[in-house]
């Protein structure tokens, strides 16, 4: 390989090379950053023009003699003479370096620095030799980002915290007291998408002592949700206290307390009674929905699942929108009856086909022979197991009655 020519220098590269010493000294007057050199015994040698004006002083060589205790606190004086005489020591340098400047006016500053032992020609040690740059907006910067994170931290701590009361008080809450009715099994199912959800199942005591049950899913999901359910309770805890045996009256009432009050949301109910129980064991069920229309009877007789579709109704919490009308389900001994929010039959698996009515009305049937309680129970699990899954698409929540 061919060498590349050899490049002489001309007469300003010569003058530039003769001219060391001069090139040091526009370094030091024209640089922004604090440059130093210190003797053994940390005494100024040499500074930039740029350290001489952070200290006041209008000539550079005003400093050459001078040391950190006679520009800074004690505090920051004694710390950066250690650090010196320990690269002295050591002859290890010390590279940017975080240092807090104190003032005696009592304002605080930081710099990067950065100090190297120094040696002469010989090889000798001669002291050090230190750049410093101002990094106190950034070290400002820092210590709000720090201080925002760590109220981030602690509002997010009160957040969990809360979060765990809502979902204690919740559990509580929901269904709360569980009527124990002769001649009939109940069982109920409520599992929250997170801690706290938007499902709600009660028994509200009502003058005739009847079993009225209310079963609603408030649009949405998490805390918002979770904040409704409690006005639901209340609501349908006072409508109740008049209930005229007409689970349309009773939605209605509790819609007329909704509306309004959930911001851009609504809420679907389903509502009913058992009317007294017949020589031959079996009863009427009388329900009503607000934009829950489709519930499930299991026909011990002929070992059947019927999905009924309740009269047309709108969903509450709009203004003018009523509940359908009542309608009389007929059950006999062993019949179960099944009413469930949404999130269980739109549970969906990788491809996104969802579990549904059908799949659910063949499983119903599947489990007929096990405790209606333990059929829910597995029903949930193998809702799970369909969509493949970790996290729970939606509040699914499941009640169930069984003629005995």
């Amino acid at each position: 390989m061919k060498k590349p020519a050899k490049i002489e220098p001309d007469g300003n590269s010569m003058l530039l090379r003769a001219s060391a010493k001069r090139l040091f000294e526009s370094l030091m007057e024209q640089t922004t950053d604090r440059i130093y050199i210190k003797d053994k015994k940390s005494r100024f040698i040499s500074c930039s023009q740029a350290l001489a004006d952070m200290h006041g002083f209008k000539n550079r060589h005003d400093l050459e003699g001078m040391t950190d205790f006679d520009l800074f606190t004690k505090e920051h004086a004694q710390q950066a003479y250690e650090d010196e005489q320990e690269i002295l020591r050591t002859e290890k340098p010390i590279i940017n370096k975080i240092e807090k400047e104190t003032w005696e006016d009592k304002h605080i500053t930081w710099v990067s620095s950065t100090k190297a032992p120094l040696y002469l020609k010989s090889g000798k040690l001669a002291g050090i030799i230190g750049i410093s740059r101002d990094v106190t907006n950034e070290k400002i910067a820092q210590e709000r980002l720090a201080k925002s994170e760590q109220r981030l931290r602690e509002q997010n701590e009160v957040m969990r915290s809360d979060y765990e009361s809502a979902q204690n008080v919740q559990s509580v809450m929901i269904p709360g007291r569980v009527p124990q009715i002769k001649h009939l099994e109940i069982a109920h199912l409520w599992k929250p998408m997170t801690l706290v959800g938007g499902d709600i199942i009660n028994f509200p005591r009502n003058p005739s002592n009847r079993l009225l049950f209310f079963m609603g899913d408030v649009c949405g999901h998490g805390v918002t949700a979770a904040f409704y359910t409690v006005l639901i309770k209340y609501l349908t805890a006072h409508s109740a206290e008049v209930y005229n045996d007409d689970p349309r009256d009773f939605l209605d009432s509790v819609n007329k307390g909704i509306t309004g009050r959930i911001n851009n949301g609504f809420v679907t109910g389903l509502a009913g009674h058992f009317e007294a129980r017949r020589e031959d064991g079996s009863r009427n069920l009388i329900v009503s929905h607000a934009g829950h229309r489709q519930v499930l009877v299991y026909r011990k007789e002929n070992y059947s699942v019927e999905l009924i579709d309740l009269p047309n109704s709108t969903v509450m919490g709009i203004p003018g929108t009523t509940a359908s009308k009542a309608n009389t389900i007929d059950l006999h001994i062993g019949d179960r009856f099944f009413a469930f929010t949404d999130g269980i039959i739109e549970a969906s698996d990788l491809e996104g086909n969802e579990f549904g009515n059908k799949r659910m009305m063949d499983r119903i049937k599947a489990l007929a022979g096990k405790p209606i309680q333990e059929t829910i129970d597995t029903l949930y699990e193998e809702v799970s197991a369909f969509t493949q899954s970790p996290n729970q698409q939606d509040d699914i929540t499941i009640l169930a009655f069984e003629l005995t």
